[in-house]
């Protein structure tokens, strides 16, 4: 059964053209909100350097090394090239803290032992294959005093319009494409099972917050269907011929009726935001 680790390779091997609706769509709606909520949990100081670990096109990197200042660093790691390339596309702030990409798997990051002040990993943690290898790369990355913020998605019911397309699926497609769908972003939903990953790995003072935040898709439920060509099930949708991919979309759009407010979809999203540090 398809799990967390096949969205991984899923996105190590996408295109820069196909992930271009994850940029284009996703990062602006979904994960620039949470880039800044999670940055606050930290709250950077100008100076410091920062390693931001499954960086994707940079959101979270690039809102760091404004609080850093030019003082500071950042350092983005990404297993994807594509990814990769959409960050560097990306012409930085003249206030701002050079950023660093680099490709690397987060359980072998290529940066040098005790050399951050903070870590930060948004919505990567659970596509990881070895969580406690990539979190114990983490704390080495840490200089004594240094913290860690870890953002991760809560189930897939508290994420309406993504429970609302695994709907679809499970209706257009069948039970095994819905669940692999299901048990990438939204897999680790466990709080508890989260923190005590962090703790396995060595941290201390670990703490959790489940935080819920606006999600709206203003081109309504197509807009939505678009995410799918992000998701490790985009091989298998490319498939479908044009009369099946209607037949999607008219389940889109009845799964996500309740939520579809004069053409946009009108939501949230909730997500478990983990923080620890290093003991000095």
């Amino acid at each position: 059964m398809p799990s967390g680790s096949d969205w991984s390779a899923s996105f190590a091997s996408a295109t820069t053209d196909a992930l271009s609706f994850y940029d284009e769509i996703m990062v602006p709606r979904l994960f620039d909100p949470w880039a800044e909520l999670l940055l606050d949990e930290l709250n950077p100081q100008s100076g410091q350097a920062v390693l931001d670990v499954a960086c994707g096109p940079g959101t979270v990197a690039r809102r760091a090394a404004r609080h850093v200042g030019t003082s500071g660093r950042v350092t983005g790691c990404d297993l994807s090239p594509a990814m990769l390339d959409l960050a560097r596309s990306k012409s930085p702030d003249a206030s701002s803290a050079p950023i660093s990409y680099l490709q690397c798997p987060a359980d072998s990051l290529s940066v040098a032992d005790h050399d951050f002040d903070l870590v930060t990993c948004q919505q990567g943690l659970q596509f990881f294959g070895d969580r406690i290898a990539a979190l114990t790369e983490m704390r080495r990355a840490l200089k004594s005093g240094g913290r860690l913020g870890v953002s991760v998605w809560s189930n897939i019911e508290d994420c309406p319009p993504f429970a609302a397309l695994a709907t679809a699926l499970d209706e257009v497609m069948n039970s095994e494409t819905a669940t692999a769908y299901r048990l990438g972003p939204w897999g680790l939903g466990d709080s508890a099972s989260i923190v005590q990953s962090v703790t396995e790995s060595g941290f201390d003072d670990v703490t959790v917050r489940r935080i819920e935040l606006p999600l709206i898709f203003d081109g309504g439920p197509r807009q939505l269907m678009l995410t799918l060509r992000a998701a490790a099930v985009a091989t298998t949708l490319a498939e479908l011929t044009e009369a099946e991919l209607e037949r999607l979309a008219r389940a889109v759009d009845k799964a996500t009726q309740v939520i579809t407010v004069d053409g946009a979809i009108r939501s949230y999203a909730t997500s478990h935001i983990v923080t620890a540090s290093v003991g000095s």
